[in-house]
């Protein structure tokens, strides 16, 4: 596992824990963003068996990728890299020409990560598959501080914390290979099948506490490292932050790890329209409030030579969830300000202001049902 914040190359996958939360357009914008901004940057497609991120960027799918990569020795990764459009921005297909790649052995994967820690750029966005299987949340482990993608809809959130679970766990795993009563231990915890009776992780680390103290202080000491970031996409409104927030609380007490919040971004007709025309939506709508929260995470991202730390100002907010809601309320201040200039404002009434109150507190009833959801299955 690299640590990103000890070094200046960043490697950093993409997940979404199930499809259509809109991960690669997130992976591909985000990419794009940090190329403006004058940094060397690799986008990776690493969605084996549902590559499709060339089509995001309008790249034809000519050229090899990691499924070449992955059935032969005839290239190497830097080999793989394509140029595009864009100025510092470059390309790595997936398994786009490439048929039947199925689930990848130890030594494959491996010889992938290898391949990309090889490559020589500023940062490394990894456009991972969908769902929660371990050779996706290996791919995740490449680097400590991986980004989850989610929209507030209650099936998403319940995905995401069920990849961290397994995110968590795998770590685990690979940190006590060598051990084996620690090891014995984990997989008897993973055979465990009955409803309500899988532990939870800081229950999994007071149980090798018991077996081994020193193996226990080593298992908290290791999920220090794990630092995950999430992206809320496809926001609506305030109280949309408000549910990722009983993410991070169930992450801590469940899960024992620290989830911050990278920012969010707003549900935006225009980013369908530029999935259809194949062309990331920073482009061809500058002054937008989606491509403005697309370059501030880029930024926190950039500025941050030590990422996955944060230079969060505390004395002005609680924490990057917090933040990450102050941010929100500008950005509908921003959008009701431009709506209210618009003509076709006029015609808001009190039936439209009684709808998004029905709205609001439909998003809470969600949000308290989700988090119950969450507890009884954690």
């Amino acid at each position: 596992m690299i640590l990103n914040e000890n070094v200046d190359r960043k490697i950093i996958p993409v997940a979404g824990g199930k499809g259509g939360v809109g991960k690669s357009v997130i992976a591909a914008n985000l990419a794009l963003s940090m190329s403006m901004f004058g940094k060397k940057t690799i986008l990776v497609d690493l969605d084996l068996g549902g590559s499709n991120l060339h089509t995001l960027l309008g790249i034809r799918n000519i050229n090899p990728g990691i499924g070449n990569y992955v059935s032969g020795r005839n290239y190497s990764v830097n080999e793989l890299i394509c140029p595009t459009d864009w100025e510092n921005l470059y390309f790595i297909p997936g398994d786009v020409l490439v048929y039947g790649i199925g689930e990848l052995t130890k030594s494959v994967k491996a010889r992938i990560v290898k391949g990309l820690l090889d490559i020589d750029a500023d940062y490394i966005i990894v456009d991972l598959g969908g769902g929660t299987n371990f050779t996706v949340v290996d791919f995740f482990l490449i680097s400590n501080s991986g980004l989850i993608v989610t929209t507030p809809q209650t099936t998403s959130i319940m995905n995401a914390y069920s990849f961290l679970k397994n995110y968590v766990f795998r770590f685990l795993q690979r940190a006590f290979a060598t051990d084996r009563e620690i090891t014995a231990y984990l997989k008897k915890v993973l055979k465990e099948r009955r409803p309500g009776g899988r532990k939870t992780v800081t229950d999994m680390i007071t149980d090798i506490i018991g077996i081994d103290p020193v193996a226990g202080e080593k298992a908290e000491a290791f999920l220090e490292v794990l630092q995950p970031k999430l992206i809320l996409n496809m926001i609506h409104g305030i109280e949309d932050v408000s549910l990722a927030e009983g993410l991070r609380d169930l992450c801590s007490q469940n899960l024992s790890i620290n989830l911050e919040c990278l920012g969010t971004v707003m549900n935006d007709e225009m980013v369908n329209r530029s999935i259809n025309s194949q062309r990331p939506f920073i482009l061809d709508n500058e002054d937008g409030i989606a491509t403005e929260e697309i370059h501030r995470i880029s930024q926190k991202i950039i500025q941050s030579s030590n990422f996955p730390e944060m230079p969060l100002e505390l004395d002005y907010y609680a924490d990057s969830f917090e933040l990450a809601q102050i941010e929100m309320e500008n950005d509908l201040a921003a959008l009701q300000g431009v709506e209210e200039e618009s003509p076709e404002s006029e015609g808001y009434d009190i039936d439209k202001l009684l709808e998004l109150i029905r709205i609001q507190q439909s998003k809470i009833q969600e949000l308290q049902s989700t988090l119950k959801m969450l507890s009884i299955n954690g």
